[in-house]
């Protein structure tokens, strides 16, 4: 038998098992030892990352501590697919040039000059592509840099075998992969994302919750790979606390609970979305509609209920003119015996405040934008998110919706400079962030507009004096209906 014939028997047998190709060509055996004191050899995260992409269609979503050996299993894939596979296209991509320079590149430049000489003389490496030497436009690998003003860095690749690359996924925009959804979601590509799941919003995030029946899913920690030394953990766990955020990013590879300047933490909205409790046990607390408004667009408008620590969506829909959402607000008012009706003034809401009052419903109009009432609070809007935050950890449940949940844990805030008051980020700054404007998250905060409590006669409320703390007055603080 010809070395040509035993070569392509191998090739056949690393189709199955890139691990065996990592092993025979890279010369990285499959199991860990100690050389010189440092650790070399496939680790069993990277085994079993390499073997869930053997399959065509694979798609692998891997979210992973620092130091894990991600970007090797990376370059690994890329010299094994354009070694066994032909009519080969692999796309490669991350947030940063640096991230595929500087760290992929360079590992599969490495790589390349540890090959088997048979294999080694048919891959040529560049600055930006990887090519097989004589079919350099059929068969190659290409670096695109992944940024929201260049959504098609996965567009336009056509071939019978396809392997996409995502580094750095949970900072690539959304954007980029609304653009690339069709091309991901072709049966036969495989798709790679490898990632610190610093993100908690978006597609990479989504591999792992909403969509994750469509991903094989691995979780790499620090604290099972021989490539981190111990003490890494360790300084973390020092610096931040093992029950940090830091920590559980780097080290655990886990999602955070919140990001950094993140208002309302993860966790918090999925212990209100996981209660249920009986809807009648908050029958004698007023009842609060929260109503945010948009005209034409991307951007929904939306209708909450809200009795005590329960809340409901009522509506959330998009492209409703002015007349339209008035109607869906007073069709609600009446059906749900709605005690208060708070709506955004802001862009089109004063148009719909104007139909409900002259149609004799006394609707409040909210000036997000205006001076709060809370002192810590630099304008409405920060106050009222304020409440809800204070009032989801004060037991408030939520509806499960995927679209609230993502809105609720989107805005972030900070400090304002002139006044050191809470501020929360501006839509257009979340949607520069590749964020939805969280519309449904402003409904149901607008019912936090106005404290509330039942006076004397059924139905009618008196607002309180806004030096009182109160998160969730307005269901505390009443009288027994007549």
């Amino acid at each position: 038998m010809t070395e040509e014939q035993q070569m392509k028997e191998l090739i056949a047998k690393f189709r199955k098992d890139p691990t065996l190709f990592v092993e025979k060509v890279l010369g990285v055996p499959r199991t860990i030892d100690m050389i010189s004191g440092k650790t070399f050899g496939q680790t069993e995260q990277q085994k079993d990352f390499l073997m869930a992409m053997a399959e065509p269609g694979a798609k692998v979503s891997v979210k992973a501590g620092h130091g894990v050996g991600k970007s090797t299993v990376f370059s690994w894939l890329v010299l094994w697919f354009l070694c066994c596979y032909k009519d080969v296209k692999i796309p490669c991509t991350a947030l940063s040039g640096h991230q595929l320079e500087d760290v992929l590149w360079a590992e599969i430049a490495k790589w390349h000059e540890k090959m088997h000489p048979w294999f080694k003389q048919s891959i040529k490496v560049k600055s930006d592509r990887v090519e097989v030497v004589g079919l350099e436009k059929n068969q190659f690998a290409v670096a695109r840099t992944a940024r929201r003003e260049n959504p098609d860095a996965l567009q336009g690749f056509h071939a019978d075998n396809i392997l996409f690359l995502i580094d750095e996924a949970s900072g690539v925009d959304e954007k980029v992969f609304e653009v690339a959804r069709g091309a991901l979601s072709t049966p036969s590509a495989r798709v790679a994302m490898a990632a610190n799941p610093t993100q908690t919003t978006g597609y990479f995030y989504q591999s792992h919750h909403l969509n994750r029946e469509h991903w094989t899913r691995f979780t790499f920690s620090c604290l099972d790979s021989p490539l981190v030394d111990p003490s890494y953990a360790k300084e973390i766990a020092e610096e931040y606390g093992e029950d940090s955020d830091m920590y559980r990013v780097r080290v655990l590879g886990e999602f955070p609970n919140a990001s950094i300047m993140q208002l309302i933490p993860n966790d918090l909205v999925d212990a209100a979305m996981a209660r249920n409790p009986r809807s009648d046990i908050y029958n004698h607390a007023p009842i609060v509609l929260g109503v945010d408004v948009s005209y034409f667009g991307d951007d929904r408008c939306s209708i909450f209920k809200r009795q005590g620590l329960i809340s409901w969506m009522l509506l959330s829909a998009k492209n409703m003119d002015t007349t339209q959402l008035a109607t869906a607000v007073a069709r609600y008012e009446d059906q749900e015996k709605a005690d208060v009706v708070n709506i955004d003034l802001t862009g089109c809401g004063a148009g719909v405040l104007d139909a409900g009052r002259s149609w004799g419903r006394s609707w409040n109009g909210i000036m997000v934008g205006s001076s709060s009432g809370d002192p810590a609070c630099y304008n409405k809007r920060a106050e009222m998110w304020w409440k809800l935050l204070q009032w989801l950890k004060d037991g408030g449940c939520l509806p499960q919706n995927t679209d609230l949940r993502d809105d609720l844990v989107g805005p972030q805030y900070f400090y304002s400079r002139s006044s050191n008051k809470v501020q929360l980020e501006r839509k257009e700054d979340m949607k520069k962030r590749g964020l939805a404007s969280p519309d449904l998250g402003d409904g149901l905060a607008l019912t936090f507009a106005v404290p509330v409590m039942e006076s004397m006669g059924k139905g009618l409320f008196t607002k309180l004096n806004n030096k009182l703390k109160f998160a969730n007055t307005d269901y505390k603080l009443f009288k027994r209906r007549r």
